[in-house]
C-alpha cells in the first residue's frame, strides 16, 4: 500500500498553494525524511516543501515527471549520497536532483552535542558511562561507526560486483544479492572474504572480491568521523545507537519519541543541507 503522495497529489498541492517549490526526498511516509527537511527547514515552509518518495529511484523519476508539468524551476530532488565518491556542488545539476554530503539522512540525526543535550538532563542523578560529557557521546558514537565500518565495506564490495559484472550479479540468489543491514548480519556469513570469494569467480569479475573487502576495511579503520560519516550509513549506526541507548526505551513508538525530542533539541538545519537548499532556492525563475 502506498503511504506517500503520488505526483499527481504532489502537482494538486503545489497548484493550490501556488507557490514555492516541491523538493523531493527518500522516505515511504511523510513521517520519515520528508518530516526532518520539513521541520529543519520550517522557517522557509513559503519556500519550499518536501515530499517522499519512496527511494532513491522513485525520487529521480518523480522530479522527471513533475518537472515536465509544472516546469524545471518548481520540482527538485534530494537523495541519500549512499556510494557516490563526488558530491560537491556549486549549482543544482541539469537534473534538479542533489544528493547528501553524508552518507544518508540518519548521519545527520547523529550529533554528538545533541545528543548529550537529550540524555543529560535524565542522567544528572545517575551518569551514564560514554553519556557524560559531549566528548563522550563523540566517542560512543565514533565507536558505533568503526563497529558499522566492515558492514558498509561490506556492502560497498557487493554495489562493486555488480557494477563489474551486472548479469552475473543478477544470477546471484536474491539473499546473496542483498545489502546486510546490521553488524551481526556479518558474523552469519562466517569469514567474510572467503564468503565473497564463493560469490562469483575471480575469472568473471577480473577482480578478487575478498580482497576488495579487505582493502575498504583498511581504509575506514583510518578514517575520522567526518570521513565515516560520509561512507557509513547512518542507517546502520542509529540502529546501534537505540539499541544501546542509556535510557529505557519501550517499542517502536518510544524511539521516534525520542527521535523527535533529539529535533526539539537540536532544530537547526545541517550546514551542507542548509547549502543544497539554498542552491534550489537561488534558483533564477
Amino acid at each position: 500500500m502506498t503511504t506517500y503522495p503520488t505526483p499527481s497529489d504532489i502537482e494538486v498541492q503545489w497548484r493550490i498553494s501556488g507557490s514555492g517549490v516541491c523538493v523531493i526526498v527518500e522516505g515511504e511516509t511523510e513521517l520519515e525524511d520528508a518530516w526532518f527537511y520539513n521541520r529543519w527547514f520550517a522557517s522557509r515552509a513559503r519556500e519550499v516543501t518536501f515530499f517522499p518518495q519512496d527511494g532513491w529511484q522513485k525520487v529521480v523519476e518523480a522530479v522527471a515527471a513533475l518537472r515536465s508539468t509544472l516546469g524545471d524551476t518548481s520540482v527538485f530532488g534530494i537523495i541519500d549520497r549512499d556510494f557516490e565518491d563526488h558530491v560537491a556542488y556549486t549549482s543544482v545539476p541539469p537534473d534538479g536532483v542533489l544528493r547528501t554530503h553524508r552518507a544518508t539522512l540518519e548521519n545527520y540525526l547523529l550529533d554528538p552535542a545533541c545528543w548529550f543535550r537529550y540524555v543529560q538532563p535524565h542522567t544528572l542523578r545517575a551518569p551514564k558511562p560514554g553519556w557524560r560529557s559531549v566528548e563522550e557521546v563523540q566517542a560512543t558514537i565514533l565507536g558505533f561507526y568503526k563497529e558499522c565500518a566492515p558492514l558498509a565495506a561490506f556492502n560497498w564490495t557487493l554495489r562493486q560486483a555488480r557494477l563489474l559484472n551486472p548479469a552475473a550479479f543478477q544470477a546471484l540468489r536474491r539473499s546473496d544479492q542483498e545489502y546486510k543491514e546490521h553488524p551481526t548480519a556479518l558474523a552469519n556469513l562466517g569469514d567474510v572474504p572467503t564468503y565473497l570469494r564463493g560469490l562469483l569467480s575471480q575469472a568473471t569479475l577480473s577482480a578478487d572480491l575478498g580482497q576488495m573487502y579487505r582493502d575498504r576495511v583498511a581504509t575506514m579503520d583510518d578514517m575520522t568521523l567526518a570521513d565515516l560519516e560520509q561512507v557509513v550509513s547512518g542507517k546502520y549506526v542509529l540502529r546501534l545507537l537505540s539499541e544501546r541507548f542509556p535510557l529505557r526505551l519501550s517499542g517502536r513508538q518510544a524511539w521516534d519519541d525520542v527521535l523527535s525530542a533529539y529535533m526539539f533539541y537540536c532544530p537547526d538545519p545541517p550546514a551542507d543541507l542548509k547549502q543544497r537548499v539554498a542552491l534550489i532556492l537561488a534558483q533564477p525563475e
